[in-house]
């Protein structure tokens, strides 16, 4: 009885190492690819809060540079860098554009678009080298 335990020990003894060579990069896989989709989910809620802020700034900002004079571009033009400087990098931001003129009671959109490289570059041949993430940000004018 006991010879049979050795012999039955001795047959299985890489079983542990080729197990574990073969879920290991399964499971880094899995790792990984969580870690870059919760990336790119913050990225994406990122550029979202950036446009929210770009917004914003234009809303509250409007009626005192028309009072001071300042053109309604060159005001878009602050109102959008404010809001590249509010992106995780914001070298990435493609470009921003405003709906509308803010009128009283009406709501100014900030479109801003944000390109996103993977975190660990696995992914590209899946998404491209590089996706476009797009944030909309919204608010009522006449603040």
């Amino acid at each position: 009885m006991r010879s049979a335990t050795v012999r039955n020990r001795k047959d299985t003894r890489g079983a542990v190492a080729v197990e574990f060579a073969l879920v290991v990069p399964v499971l880094m896989i899995l790792m990984l690819g969580i870690v870059e989709f919760s990336y790119a989910f913050l990225m994406q809620a990122s550029v979202a809060n950036a446009a929210r802020v770009g917004a914003r700034n234009y809303a509250i900002n409007y009626s005192l540079a028309i009072k001071t004079g300042q053109s309604q571009e060159s005001l878009q033009q602050a109102a959008i860098q404010v809001a590249t400087d509010a992106t995780p990098v914001p070298s990435n931001v493609v470009s921003g554009s405003f709906s509308a003129v803010c009128a009283p009671q009406q709501q100014t959109t900030l479109t801003l678009s944000y390109r996103y490289h993977s975190l660990t570059g696995w992914f590209d041949g899946i998404l491209g080298s590089s996706v476009n993430l797009k944030g909309i940000g919204s608010m009522q004018c006449g603040g």
